[in-house]
Protein backbone atom coordinates (compact mmCIF):
# COMPACT_ATOMS: atom_id res chain seq x y z
CA UNK A 1 0.00 0.00 0.00
CA UNK A 2 1.35 3.24 -0.72
CA UNK A 3 1.68 5.69 1.39
CA UNK A 4 -0.09 8.94 1.97
CA UNK A 5 0.97 12.42 3.79
CA UNK A 6 -2.60 12.07 5.33
CA UNK A 7 -2.15 8.16 6.52
CA UNK A 8 1.34 9.14 7.82
CA UNK A 9 0.00 12.50 9.66
CA UNK A 10 -2.67 10.21 11.36
CA UNK A 11 -0.02 7.28 12.11
CA UNK A 12 2.05 10.51 13.28
CA UNK A 13 -1.04 11.95 15.56
CA UNK A 14 -2.13 8.03 17.15
CA UNK A 15 1.57 7.24 18.18
CA UNK A 16 2.07 10.71 19.81
CA UNK A 17 -1.00 10.27 21.65
CA UNK A 18 0.31 7.01 22.50
CA UNK A 19 3.51 8.58 23.96
CA UNK A 20 1.76 11.32 25.35
CA UNK A 21 -0.71 8.81 27.46
CA UNK A 22 1.96 6.32 28.22
CA UNK A 23 3.84 9.32 30.14
CA UNK A 24 0.93 10.86 31.72
CA UNK A 25 -0.03 7.99 33.48
CA UNK A 26 3.78 7.34 35.26
CA UNK A 27 3.97 7.67 38.91
CA UNK A 28 6.09 10.12 40.14
CA UNK A 29 8.33 8.06 41.46
CA UNK A 30 8.37 5.96 38.12
CA UNK A 31 9.94 8.99 36.39
CA UNK A 32 13.38 7.93 37.85
CA UNK A 33 13.75 4.41 37.37
CA UNK A 34 16.20 3.57 34.50
CA UNK A 35 14.62 1.75 32.13
CA UNK A 36 16.22 1.43 29.30
CA UNK A 37 20.02 0.40 28.77
CA UNK A 38 22.16 3.04 26.51
CA UNK A 39 25.93 3.76 26.89
CA UNK A 40 24.14 4.57 30.34
CA UNK A 41 20.78 3.62 31.24
CA UNK A 42 18.00 6.33 30.96
CA UNK A 43 15.49 6.99 33.16
CA UNK A 44 11.82 7.51 31.91
CA UNK A 45 12.75 11.67 32.31
CA UNK A 46 15.65 10.98 30.48
CA UNK A 47 13.79 8.58 27.89
CA UNK A 48 10.80 11.05 27.50
CA UNK A 49 13.76 13.93 26.73
CA UNK A 50 15.21 11.55 23.73
CA UNK A 51 11.97 11.85 22.21
CA UNK A 52 11.81 15.64 22.23
CA UNK A 53 15.12 15.71 20.67
CA UNK A 54 13.79 12.78 18.27
CA UNK A 55 11.24 14.85 17.70
CA UNK A 56 13.48 18.14 16.86
CA UNK A 57 15.99 16.55 15.26
CA UNK A 58 14.04 14.28 12.83
CA UNK A 59 11.35 17.58 11.84
CA UNK A 60 14.51 19.37 10.88
CA UNK A 61 16.02 16.70 8.46
CA UNK A 62 12.15 16.16 6.69
CA UNK A 63 12.18 20.06 6.08
CA UNK A 64 15.55 20.01 5.29
CA UNK A 65 15.23 17.64 2.99
CA UNK A 66 11.14 19.02 1.74
CA UNK A 67 13.13 22.20 0.64
CA UNK A 68 15.48 21.15 -1.71
CA UNK A 69 18.75 19.55 0.88
CA UNK A 70 20.27 16.57 1.11
CA UNK A 71 19.59 15.90 4.88
CA UNK A 72 22.24 14.30 7.22
CA UNK A 73 25.70 14.56 6.42
CA UNK A 74 27.37 11.34 6.11
CA UNK A 75 29.94 11.47 8.92
CA UNK A 76 26.50 12.44 11.63
CA UNK A 77 27.35 10.51 14.83
CA UNK A 78 23.69 9.85 15.99
CA UNK A 79 24.65 8.37 19.34
CA UNK A 80 27.13 10.50 20.56
CA UNK A 81 24.25 13.17 19.26
CA UNK A 82 21.58 11.51 21.11
CA UNK A 83 23.44 11.29 24.75
CA UNK A 84 24.52 14.93 24.35
CA UNK A 85 20.86 16.25 23.76
CA UNK A 86 19.27 13.95 26.19
CA UNK A 87 22.32 15.43 28.60
CA UNK A 88 20.90 19.06 27.77
CA UNK A 89 17.14 18.44 27.53
CA UNK A 90 17.35 16.57 30.86
CA UNK A 91 16.97 19.49 32.73
CA UNK A 92 13.41 20.80 32.06
CA UNK A 93 10.89 19.07 34.08
CA UNK A 94 8.89 16.09 33.06
CA UNK A 95 5.70 18.47 32.34
CA UNK A 96 8.03 20.74 30.31
CA UNK A 97 9.18 17.75 28.23
CA UNK A 98 6.04 16.88 27.63
CA UNK A 99 4.22 19.59 26.91
CA UNK A 100 7.38 20.18 24.17
CA UNK A 101 7.36 16.56 22.79
CA UNK A 102 3.00 17.59 21.75
CA UNK A 103 4.16 20.62 20.31
CA UNK A 104 6.69 18.90 18.03
CA UNK A 105 4.68 16.60 17.13
CA UNK A 106 2.10 19.19 16.45
CA UNK A 107 4.21 20.48 13.70
CA UNK A 108 5.67 17.39 11.78
CA UNK A 109 2.27 16.32 11.72
CA UNK A 110 1.11 20.12 10.08
CA UNK A 111 3.73 19.91 8.04
CA UNK A 112 3.32 16.39 6.81
CA UNK A 113 -0.27 16.90 6.30
CA UNK A 114 0.88 19.67 3.57
CA UNK A 115 3.03 17.45 1.75
CA UNK A 116 1.94 16.07 -1.76
CA UNK A 117 2.44 12.06 -2.40
CA UNK A 118 5.49 13.17 -4.84
CA UNK A 119 6.74 15.08 -1.91
CA UNK A 120 6.48 12.12 0.01
CA UNK A 121 8.82 10.23 -2.82
CA UNK A 122 11.92 13.02 -2.30
CA UNK A 123 15.28 11.47 -1.28
CA UNK A 124 17.53 12.39 0.73
CA UNK A 125 20.30 10.76 3.51
CA UNK A 126 18.66 9.67 7.03
CA UNK A 127 21.61 9.23 9.84
CA UNK A 128 19.87 5.97 10.75
CA UNK A 129 18.36 4.39 7.01
CA UNK A 130 21.01 6.34 4.40
CA UNK A 131 19.26 7.67 1.65
CA UNK A 132 15.41 6.87 1.42
CA UNK A 133 12.35 8.56 0.41
CA UNK A 134 10.65 11.53 2.66
CA UNK A 135 8.20 8.45 3.57
CA UNK A 136 10.32 6.71 5.00
CA UNK A 137 11.97 9.15 7.55
CA UNK A 138 9.06 9.95 8.72
CA UNK A 139 7.83 5.96 9.45
CA UNK A 140 10.82 5.70 11.31
CA UNK A 141 9.89 8.99 12.83
CA UNK A 142 6.77 6.96 14.61
CA UNK A 143 8.11 3.49 14.21
CA UNK A 144 11.05 4.55 16.34
CA UNK A 145 9.49 5.80 19.29
CA UNK A 146 7.22 2.51 18.97
CA UNK A 147 10.20 0.16 19.89
CA UNK A 148 11.14 2.69 23.15
CA UNK A 149 7.71 1.98 23.89
CA UNK A 150 7.08 -1.41 23.93
CA UNK A 151 10.32 -1.62 26.12
CA UNK A 152 9.08 0.48 28.21
CA UNK A 153 6.32 -1.36 28.51
CA UNK A 154 7.16 -4.52 29.13
CA UNK A 155 9.92 -2.92 31.71
CA UNK A 156 6.86 -1.51 33.94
Amino acid sequence: MTETPQSLAERLRGEGGRVVDFFNHLSRGQWGIHDYPQETEWSFHQLLAHFVSSEIARKELIINIYQGGKGAPPDFEIDAFNQSEVEKLSAETDDGLLQRFSRERAILIELVSGMSGEDLEIIGNDPFLGAVALSEMIKLTYRHLQIYMRDARQYL
